[in-house]
């Protein structure tokens, strides 16, 4: 029997590009976590400046900026920006992009993960085009090398063989539209277009439907063919109510797989009333990569190759893909997307997006390379396995947490000296922790014990913004992340060209006018 094949790889940011002659009209984006480099990079992808590393020159940047302001929105969980340590000065600029959801993460989370965009020409004396690319899956917009798993899909104005409306593009654009701040979006001409276009799936792959999750409306259930000859889950995070559910479809007869991490496995099989025993197989990958570490600077390292004159192991994939197959005979359907097997992305209470595709050999043979990439575990091995202990990290995490969903931070600003306000003070610290406040591209500054204001001092013109960087500090540990507070005076027009200007040279500046009038990129050195 030959090797099962993997699902076809696709590059992000080149499937991102608008096609030769065709410019981004309207970009929507949601993340559960964000990553400013690579917010940057997927916007110099929009305009098609970036190069095959993500990066871009600073006329580039200026462009990007220029051509996106006011088309483009990225959606993320308030405090679940990540900020590495080394983060250059023009960042500040992003905030304008960044829309923060304020969902309390104890009861609920933004977690869908998806793009929207839409990309027009116009011809001489003829009629505007228009083509939508709509991406969704697992992946953050991080830097993250985990095991991921997406769909894209195009729209064409020709008669073209496969090509079919897809149910539910309009609603997800509604639910990022809605949220994005852009009023200048026309909701129900753009709903309609999406409802009526035709769309482009991968080869020998139907889909039939996008079905959302959101604040308080269910997923749609588990799809019950007749008979199920085989259930597979694949999910980083469990709970044993989903699991539960999932292990009812079906008979006696049929083969149940389930791959997730040993951490999540080994509590689901120390707890109360263990489903796994309803699965017939139990395979396991490691964790996914946590962003929010300080330590995840390190990510901009040179990684050592591993050759066969090298005794050390290549580092295992960490998996972070969300699957569920229902198998009848040689037919399979297949959900994927941004939930988890837990009844908390199934029920409503977080906001999730999943597509439910139906094929062949297309769908199940790139499950089966993902599935045959992990490795067999039994219960006994998770019922004996030794029980996670927290750790300053997840203490800091707890903490993090908290003060993400109590506190509402507001800049004030006297010309050049910026300050941080709440109206009520912070929590209390545990003793050895301290919490640290700055702007993205300042040094930070000590939260006063039992205070409402910290005066961050003199910011010049070219580091204004609206995103506070944010650090708790413990036993030599550190947690870091960024979100957005409110500005008042608001920050003034001419920000952008300011921050801009403090770093570009003069044939950086040339450079970046050539590609204003000419519309072509043209790199600097």
């Amino acid at each position: 029997m030959s090797e099962p094949r993997p699902w076809k790889g696709q590059p992000y940011l080149d499937e991102l590009r608008p096609p030769p002659g065709w410019s981004v009209d309207l970009a929507l984006f949601a993340t559960y976590s964000l990553d400013l480099s690579a917010l940057g990079a997927t916007l110099l992808a929009l305009c098609g400046r970036n190069d095959d590393h993500g990066n871009g020159s600073i006329a580039d940047f200026a462009e990007a900026l220029e051509t996106l302001r006011g088309k483009t929105r990225f959606l993320v969980q308030r405090g679940r920006i990540a900020r590495p340590s080394r983060l250059p000065t023009l960042a500040g600029v992003l905030d304008q992009f960044v829309i923060e959801v304020p969902y309390d993460e104890e009861r609920l989370s933004w977690h869908p993960k998806a793009a929207l965009v839409r990309y027009v020409r116009k011809e001489d004396n003829k009629k505007e085009e228009a083509i939508w690319r709509y991406w969704m899956g697992s992946r953050n917009l991080t830097r993250s090398a985990d095991l991921d798993a997406g769909l894209l899909i195009e729209t064409t104005s020709k008669r073209r063989r496969g090509a079919r409306p897809v149910d539910g593009v309009d609603r997800v654009f509604k639910l990022l539209a809605a949220k994005s701040g852009l009023t200048t979006i026309d909701v129900p001409t753009i709903r309609t277009e999406l409802a009526e276009a035709r769309w482009l799936s991968p080869d020998g792959i139907v889909v039939e439907r996008i079905d959302a999750a959101s604040e308080g409306l269910p997923m749609r259930a588990l799809p019950a063919t007749t008979p199920v000859g085989a259930l597979t889950v694949v999910s980083p995070f469990l709970d044993a109510t989903f699991l539960r559910r999932a292990a009812a479809l079906g008979s006696d007869d049929t083969v149940r797989t389930l791959v997730s991490t040993r951490h999540a496995l080994a509590a689901i099989a120390q707890g109360k009333r263990s489903p796994l025993a309803r699965f017939d197989r139990l395979l396991a990958m490691d964790a996914p990569t946590l962003p929010l570490d300080v330590e995840f600077d390190n990510a901009d390292a040179t990684p050592q190759p591993v050759s066969a004159d090298n005794d050390v192991d290549p580092q295992p994939p960490s998996l972070h893909a969300k699957l569920f197959c229902v198998e009848n005979g040689d037919r399979a359907t297949l959900l994927m997307g941004s939930a988890n097997a837990t009844a908390r992305a199934w029920d409503g209470r977080n906001t999730e997006l999943l597509a439910e595709l139906s094929g062949g050999a297309e769908l199940t043979e790139g499950l089966r390379q993902l599935v045959g990439s992990a490795v067999k575990v039994t219960i006994a091995e998770m019922e004996q396995a030794a029980p996670a202990i927290p750790g300053v990290r997840d203490h800091l995490e707890n903490l993090r947490r908290q003060i993400v969903a109590s506190w509402s931070p507001r800049l004030v600003r006297d010309d050049q000296s910026f300050s941080v306000e709440i109206d009520h003070p912070l929590l209390d610290m545990p003793d050895g922790t301290s919490f640290h406040v700055g702007l993205a591209a300042t040094e930070l500054l000590p939260w006063p014990q039992a205070g409402t204001r910290l005066a961050l001092g003199h910011v010049p013109s070219s580091r204004h913004t609206d995103l506070l960087r944010c650090e708790l500090r413990a036993d030599g540990a550190a947690i870091g992340w960024m979100q957005r507070a409110p500005v008042s005076p608001p920050l003034d027009d001419d920000r952008d060209a300011v921050a801009l200007a403090s770093l570009m040279g003069f044939g950086a500046f040339q450079t970046w006018m050539r590609q204003l009038l000419s519309a072509d990129p043209i790199r600097d050195d």
